[in-house]
C-alpha cells in the first residue's frame, strides 16, 4: 500500500523574539510540516535529545503523536509557515509515497 499526505491548508504564525516558547501538539497519524519564513526558528520536540534551528526557506516535517517546542533563535523576531496533514493509505499506484519517521523530524531545504 502507498500512503499520501492529504494537506490541510498553509497557517502562519509569527514568534517575537523574547517571548514565551509556542508549544503545538500533533496526534497519531497526522504529519506537521514546518517552513521558517524569516528569522531563525528554535524547535524542539518532547522526548527527543535534539534542538532544531530552522532558517528562511528550510524546513521539517514531524510525524505524530508529538509535542513540539517553538520559539526564535537571538534578538530578532520569526515567521514561520505550517501545515497538518493526515496521512491517509490509498491502493492507487499514483499515490506518491512519504517517508514517515514517527515522532522525529526529517530536515529538508526548501
Amino acid at each position: 500500500m502507498n500512503s499520501a499526505l492529504a494537506t490541510s491548508s498553509w497557517k502562519t504564525l509569527s514568534l517575537q523574539a523574547a517571548a514565551s516558547v509556542q508549544t503545538m501538539h500533533l496526534g497519531a497519524g497526522l504529519s506537521l510540516w514546518l517552513q521558517a519564513q524569516s528569522g531563525i526558528v528554535w524547535l524542539t520536540c518532547e522526548g527527543q535529545p535534539r534542538d532544531y534551528f530552522l532558517q528562511a526557506g528550510e524546513s521539517l516535517r514531524f510525524d505524530g503523536p508529538a509535542r513540539l517546542y517553538l520559539g526564535t533563535q537571538g534578538s530578532q523576531d520569526a515567521t514561520l509557515r505550517w501545515s497538518r496533514a493526515r496521512v491517509r493509505t490509498s491502493s492507487s499506484p499514483a499515490a506518491t509515497a512519504a517517508p514517515t519517521v514517527p515522532a522525529t523530524a526529517t530536515a529538508a531545504a526548501a
